[in-house]
């Protein structure tokens, strides 16, 4: 059995407006809820032992706290040009492309994919709208990753950093 982690990139900046989207960083609530988020990634039962993450500033930056939280540091985090407002299928054709021996991935990406993948590996609306830094994990009753579909997955873990320090 596999499991994915389906996160969202955590809050960014709009200070700059003339700021290329690619290249936004994470604003001051972004980086405070980044150790938050760590923390409750550290105390989840599901560890992430692949991390495929978007290039954007804002998601590199938010790959770094959840690569802290499963403990992974750089070791295991792969950098995808592809994941930047990428579609659910691009999105988990990269977990598909994971190392076999890996039992769970963690992807970090953009809205609007991230949300469709969450529904549609539920196999049903399961969210409205992944907020930012939102944490989805799923069990994929598969042994290779090559195999992950949509709609067989057990979605099993959900969290944002609202949830978890409401304002």
């Amino acid at each position: 059995m596999k499991a994915l982690w389906v996160i969202r990139h955590a809050k960014s900046s709009w200070a700059d407006p003339g700021q290329d989207d690619f290249e936004r960083p994470l604003n001051d609530r972004g980086r405070r809820d980044g150790p938050l988020m760590a923390r409750w990634l550290a105390a989840q039962p599901l560890r992430a032992d692949w991390l495929i993450t978007s290039t954007a500033a804002r998601a590199r930056a938010t790959a770094a706290f959840v690569a802290d939280g499963f403990g992974l540091g750089r070791r295991g985090t792969v950098e995808e040009p592809g994941l930047y407002h990428a579609a659910p299928h691009d999105l988990l054709d990269a977990a598909r492309e994971a190392p076999p021996t890996c039992d769970c991935v963690a992807l970090v990406a953009h809205n609007p994919g991230m949300t469709a993948l969450v529904n549609q590996l539920a196999g049903a609306r399961v969210i409205d709208n992944l907020p930012t830094f939102g944490c989805a994990a799923f069990l994929l009753a598969e042994e290779d990753w090559a195999n992950a579909g949509y709609g067989a997955a057990t979605f099993v873990a959900f969290a944002t950093p609202k949830l978890l320090s409401p304002r």
